[in-house]
């Protein structure tokens, strides 16, 4: 499984700029024909090759399905300058919209906002003017999904959020406004003012690394009392499909009995292949079997959905007395840094007692 490159960047992918304003313009009076509202064989294609999205970004989302609902928030007057809101999107304030390109973005950001809260809260739940899957059936080009039998006016686009294939990063979209029909005018200032009633808008998603766990239990054989308390201890060190390491800890075991116990590591990037070596053995204790071990960690929502060949990591050791007289025992220090160039130090481990 690979993690993705995104990840391995730690940055939020999104779109170019030129999606976030989707058809939302006013559109002009200068418009040579006005528009025919009476249509109702419109269309809405959904992309994510729209706005220039580089390789890296379109490797998953080529490889993914989206579900995309569309609800039809206004109908638009033939100068296409006039919305009137509908049925549950009544309350939407859409009045007052200018032609100032750069003033309008938090105004269509707030109010596609405010009308995917009223889709949200609604109950019984609205009914879309159509959905559609976004996705590369084909194998080429990019994932895109059409919406047609549309009627001039104002949609509201809702994406739901997605994972990638290996589950290492979840995807979550900005909804949107955009109008149909709509102009390259009538986005840019300039350019033909030709109603275009199939328009192709694009995807604004932002990325949310994935994270899993791993557990790691120890099964001591056998006890010798007399020796006190003994600590095993475990390196752990995670790397990404090229080998770059992206994980490391270490974390130890005490034991007072032989017995079987277990630590899980928590917050584990999705996708890492882990190593544990059982690097300090107790005193006088012996491993029984491998002394390392590797697991691939699968995300908890991978394990929660039940993702094929999915489950939580998990590595065993065993160990035994050897028969020496050498008591071991010891502790593991944690160092956090405070953001401000210090460090806290942690030890949550105490000797048992006796």
């Amino acid at each position: 499984m690979e993690l993705s490159r995104k990840v391995r960047r730690g940055c939020a992918l999104a779109l170019a700029a030129v999606l976030t304003l989707p058809g939302l313009s006013l559109m002009k009076t200068q418009a040579a024909v006005g528009i025919e509202t009476g249509r109702d064989d419109c269309s809405l294609t959904v992309s994510v090759g729209v706005g220039g999205s580089d390789s890296e970004y379109l490797e998953d989302f080529n490889r993914m399905t989206i579900p995309v609902s569309v609800y039809r928030v206004a109908d638009v007057d033939v100068t296409g300058q006039n919305y009137t809101p509908v049925g549950a999107f009544a309350s939407v304030k859409l009045d007052g919209i200018t032609s100032d390109h750069s003033a309008m973005a938090a105004v269509w950001q707030e109010l596609a906002g405010e009308a995917a809260g009223i889709v949200e809260q609604a109950s019984p739940p609205l009914t879309a003017a159509g959905s559609t899957l976004v996705e590369n059936t084909s194998g080429t080009g990019s994932a895109e999904g059409m919406v047609g039998d549309l009627t001039p006016g104002l949609y509201l686009v809702v994406p739901d959020a997605a994972y990638n294939p290996e589950y290492t990063v979840r995807y979550t979209f900005a909804p949107y406004l955009t109008a149909l029909p709509s102009s390259e005018y009538a986005l840019t200032g300039s350019g033909s003012d030709e109603w275009d009633y199939d328009t192709t808008i694009g995807l604004k998603p932002e990325a949310e690394p994935q994270f899993g766990r791993l557990r790691i239990t120890k099964i001591l054989q056998n006890y010798n009392e007399t020796l006190g308390p003994t600590t095993f201890v475990f390196h752990v060190v995670g790397v990404d499909q090229d080998q770059v390491v992206r994980y490391e800890e270490v974390e130890s075991m005490t034991y007072t009995a032989a017995g079987s116990n277990t630590i899980t590591l928590e917050h584990i990037p999705a996708g890492l292949t882990v190593t544990v070596t059982e690097v300090y053995s107790g005193a006088s204790y012996e491993i029984v079997g491998a002394a390392e071990d590797t697991a691939l960690i699968w995300s908890d929502a991978a394990v929660l959905d039940r993702v094929e060949n999915a489950s939580e990591a998990s590595v065993t050791f065993e160990n035994r007395y050897d028969g020496g007289n050498r008591g071991g025992y010891g502790v593991t220090n944690h160092f956090e840094s405070d953001g401000a160039g210090g460090w806290t130090w942690e030890n949550p481990t105490t000797p048992p007692e006796e």
